[in-house]
């Protein structure tokens, strides 16, 4: 099968890297995945998503390529697990946020912690515009549908969260705010890109009404 074959070829010399050791043990693999996504986002910061490439992500994080593909079988399943943690990574905030303190906050005040924490995670908001026209493109079913439950998991935890601290929000229109909020994240990422010439463009009368601020 394709694990078998990656693993023999990951056992010829010209795909070993100079000085590799090979994880066996299950928090030594973890420990090399964590490395490879570590690199991959370091190169989003750098570089365009379609620039990237799994050769520059092996160099990047010093590993032969044919290691990579003893754990992700694709570039796309490599950011998809980037954008988990991420994702992980702001509901967390967000639930720590909404336990803090008895008393309950209104919407707009909730609105404004929400997108606080989100414009301080720019690669999330990028990966999030590239959720679904391309991440989830090229991932093979197993791993998608391992995503999507865990996905589900965290936004039903974050939206108990929400509707126990946010004043007139149940658990069911938490959820639904979530869902939807996220499909927006989506278009606004693409609609208010973060660029150099966005400063330059709004100081021109003429374009004011095309510049979106995202948060």
């Amino acid at each position: 099968d394709f694990k078998s074959f990656i693993n023999e070829l990951w056992s010829l010399p010209e795909y070993a890297a100079v000085g590799e050791q090979r994880a066996t043990r299950a928090n030594e693999k973890q420990a090399r995945r964590d490395q490879i996504v570590s690199a991959a986002s370091d190169l989003l910061t750098r570089l365009s998503y379609p620039d990237i490439t799994m050769e520059q992500i092996a160099n990047h994080s010093h590993l032969a390529k044919g290691t990579l593909y003893l754990y992700f079988r694709t570039k796309e399943s490599i950011f998809l697990s980037l954008f988990e943690n991420l994702l992980d990574s702001w509901c967390e905030e967000l639930e720590t946020l909404a336990r803090q303190g008895n008393a309950p906050i209104g919407v707009g005040a909730a609105a404004r912690v929400i997108a606080s924490t989100l414009t301080s995670r720019p690669l999330l908001i990028h990966l999030q515009g590239i959720l679904h026209p391309t991440l989830s493109r090229n991932v093979d079913y197993e791993s998608a549908g391992a995503f999507k439950q865990r996905r589900q998991h965290r936004m039903l935890s974050l939206a108990a969260a929400m509707s126990r601290r946010i004043s007139g929000l149940t658990e069911h229109k938490a959820l639904s705010f979530l869902i939807r909020f996220q499909a927006a994240i989506s278009g606004l990422a693409w609609a208010a890109p973060t660029s150099t010439s966005l400063p330059q463009a709004s100081e021109q009368t003429s374009l004011a009404p095309f510049q979106i601020d995202f948060e």
